[in-house]
């Protein structure tokens, strides 16, 4: 289950918008921000130093949570800014997940780099077009592509690379094997949905 459904994520949401609704910036504006933290936090794995990108990428994070509550404690919600906070979600999720490339990761079962990709492909990818394309094929109404189910989706995804990432100068190999598991659970969360979505 996605974090945001839950009840502490609903409160937390309403918390984060009361809280930063004063600031000087639209909620498009703030979504723009976590692309350009997300790309501080892909730099500076290119410069060989995890934590100090890990911490960009937190902050590109907290960032995209706080774009959607501003959005809705203002009332300014509309379908452009979801539609832009969407696309800009799946380039975060793409820089983060290729910034693995940049460090001597061991291979565990196949080389990393095959899991980074598989990663990308069924998470941020296949999984976001098999409920995009059931809207446009008109598979579904509201109602079910709401109750679509992932055991995977977005938010543990990004948990997983925090975690990944913060092991990358402790254990390599930690870090492999967490990249195969978001892989399966990523393929497995698109599974569900193409099946879901096809019955």
């Amino acid at each position: 289950m996605a974090l945001k459904t839950t009840s502490f994520g609903a409160s937390f949401q309403k918390a984060l918008g009361r809280l930063f609704s004063c600031l000087p910036l639209s909620a498009n504006q703030i979504t723009v921000c976590a692309l350009l933290l997300a790309l501080a936090g892909f730099y500076f794995a290119y410069a060989q130093q995890p934590l100090v990108s890990l911490l960009f990428f937190i902050l590109s994070g907290a960032t995209d949570a706080i774009d959607g509550a501003v959005a809705r404690e203002r009332k300014e919600v509309s379908a452009r800014g979801a539609y832009i906070d969407g696309m800009i979600d799946r380039l975060v999720e793409f820089l983060f997940a290729c910034s693995f490339f940049f460090y001597a990761l061991p291979a565990f079962i196949l080389p990393a780099g095959a899991w980074i990709i598989s990663f990308l492909f069924f998470g941020s990818c296949m999984t976001s077009f098999a409920t995009a394309y059931a809207d446009h094929r008109k598979v579904a109404d509201a109602r079910r592509l709401a109750s679509q189910p992932g055991i995977f989706p977005r938010a543990e995804r990004l948990i997983l690379l925090f975690i990944a990432l913060l092991l990358v100068p402790f254990c390599p190999i930690c870090v492999s094997s967490l990249l195969f598991a978001g892989a399966a659970l990523a393929a497995v969360t698109f599974g569900q949905r193409f099946l879901y979505f096809a019955e």
